[in-house]
């Protein structure tokens, strides 16, 4: 299933490469399987859910919940499988560890996108409320909006 030579992502690029629906079924049923695969949903998700509007939350949700229907088809088909090799286990053990490692740290990079974003956004609306307040401010229209008396005489 998984050969021992590719190159990419933990040596996987064989999988992802090969053909047959069957050997798809196959390594998605694996990692339905895997124990780290509720780790590897849950920060897929959160990655998901940090920059995206509430009001769309629950299309998160409702797929999430698709999947998980889909996933437990996955597992139910893993016990009919061929086992892996140890081998074939370690690439895809690591893989997964890989792959979570990535998420986690994608939130983090997210998180920080959008509160860096956030405060810049909050940052420019106190510079517009402070530029509209020293525009109508009692006193400010002599000061802030040009006179026009050359152009009365």
């Amino acid at each position: 299933m998984m050969g021992a030579g590719g190159g990419g992502i933990g040596g996987l690029t064989d999988i992802s490469m090969a053909g047959g629906e069957q050997q798809q079924y196959q390594v998605k049923a694996e990692i339905a399987a895997h124990p780290l695969y509720e780790q590897i949903l849950a920060a897929h998700v959160a990655c998901l859910r940090v920059a995206t509007p509430i009001d769309q939350l629950p299309l998160i949700d409702a797929q999430l919940s698709q999947s998980h229907n889909l996933m437990r088809s996955y597992a139910a088909r893993h016990h009919h499988n061929p086992p892996l090799s140890p081998q074939e286990r370690q690439e895809l053990d690591n893989f997964l560890a890989q792959y979570l490692l990535v998420l986690c740290s994608f939130k983090e990079q997210l998180q920080q996108h959008v509160r860096v974003h956030a405060v810049e956004a909050v940052m420019a609306c106190r510079d517009i409320e402070q530029n509209l307040q020293a525009l109508t401010e009692e006193g400010c229209l002599a000061v802030c909006l040009p006179t026009f008396e050359w152009f009365v005489h």
